[in-house]
This record gives structure tokens, C-alpha cells and sequence, in this order.
């Protein structure tokens, strides 16, 4: 029964950085362009400024997990070279 445990964490994991990261930035995306002003046939649209700041919100959810996850992938070499723990799990 562990390994259906350890397959369906994975198997968790792997979807939503997989799939959902590059979704959420999607998102994030649609709702910028949902949030800026639009030129048709000479009349300006507004767009909405409060998808404007949850666009930018979105994407920095987004940096956020990326650089975390390559300071999880770092962070032995990091603690080799400089000693600092980024984390306070997992080194050897």
C-alpha cells in the first residue's frame, strides 16, 4: 500500500507542476489581456484594472515557484560552496 501512496503523491506533484504551473500562467496571461485597453475602428475599450493586478499577482506566483524550485535543486551545492541552509531539511 506504500507505493500506491508514493505513485499518487508523484503523481500529484507531477500535475500540478506539470500541467498546472503552465495553466495558472495561462491564466495569467488572459486576464492581462482581459486587463489592458483595446484600439477598435478608433474607439478605445477599458479593460479592467483589477485583471490587470491579478495578472501580475498570477505571474509572480509563478516566479515564486520556479525560483524556489531551483534553489531546492541547488541547495546542496549552495550549502557546499557557502554554507548557508536555504532550506532546514535535506542535507547530507
Amino acid at each position: 500500500m506504500d507505493i500506491v501512496e508514493a505513485i499518487g503523491k508523484v503523481l500529484i506533484v507531477g500535475l500540478l507542476f506539470g500541467a498546472g504551473l503552465p495553466a495558472l500562467f495561462a491564466v495569467g496571461l488572459r486576464m492581462h489581456e482581459q486587463g489592458s485597453d483595446v484600439v477598435l475602428d478608433g474607439s478605445i475599450i477599458k479593460g479592467s484594472p483589477a485583471r490587470r493586478v491579478l495578472s501580475f499577482v498570477i505571474f509572480g506566483v509563478v516566479a515564486l515557484v520556479i525560483i524556489t524550485a531551483l534553489l531546492w535543486i541547488t541547495r546542496q551545492t549552495l550549502y557546499f560552496h557557502t554554507g548557508i541552509k536555504l532550506f532546514p531539511f535535506g542535507y547530507k
